[in-house]
C-alpha cells in the first residue's frame, strides 16, 4: 500500500493520460463512422437517382430514345424533354461523384440526346465530374451530330 501512496501522483497522471488517449481514440472512431455513413448515404442517393431515371426512361420511351429530337426540342413537350435530359445529367453527376467507371455508361445514355446536347440549348456541367463528362461527350460526338435547321 505504501508504494501506491508514494506513487499516487504518477499513477493518477498515467490514468489521466490513458483516459485522454481513449477519449481521442473514441473521437477518431466517431469521425470515421460519420464519414463512412456519409459516403454510404451519398452512394445510396446516387443509386436511387439512377434507378429513378431508369424508371422514368421506361415510362417515357419517346424521351429516352427520341426519334426526332429537333421536334421534341421545339414542340409542346420541349420543357418535359429538357427536364428528362436534366434528370439524366443529375443522375450522372450523382453517380460520378461517388463511384469510378460510370463514364462510358453515361456517355452511351447521352448518345440519343446528342442533337440537344450539341445545341446551344445544352446545359453545362457545374460539377467538375459532370463538366468533364460533357466536355468529353462534346469532343467525341458533337462534330458528327446533325443540327436542327
Amino acid at each position: 500500500m505504501r508504494w501506491v501512496s508514494q506513487h499516487a501522483p504518477v499513477i493518477e497522471a498515467v490514468a489521466a493520460l490513458v483516459t485522454a488517449l481513449v477519449a481521442v481514440a473514441a473521437l477518431v472512431g466517431v469521425v470515421i463512422q460519420l464519414q463512412a455513413a456519409d459516403q454510404l448515404s451519398r452512394e445510396q442517393s446516387a443509386r436511387d437517382a439512377y434507378r429513378n431515371h431508369l424508371a422514368l426512361a421506361a415510362t417515357q420511351p419517346g424521351f429516352a430514345q427520341p426519334q426526332n429530337a429537333c421536334a421534341l426540342m421545339s414542340g409542346p413537350n420541349a420543357k418535359s424533354y429538357t427536364a428528362f435530359v436534366d434528370h439524366l445529367l443529375y443522375s450522372a453527376e450523382q453517380m460520378l461523384a461517388v463511384e469510378e467507371g460510370w463514364d462510358t455508361t453515361f456517355l452511351n445514355a447521352l448518345d440519343p440526346h446528342a442533337v440537344y446536347l450539341c445545341s446551344e440549348q445544352s446545359p453545362d456541367g457545374a460539377d467538375p465530374n459532370l463538366a468533364a463528362l460533357l466536355s468529353r461527350f462534346w469532343a467525341e460526338r458533337c462534330d458528327a451530330t446533325p443540327t436542327c435547321d
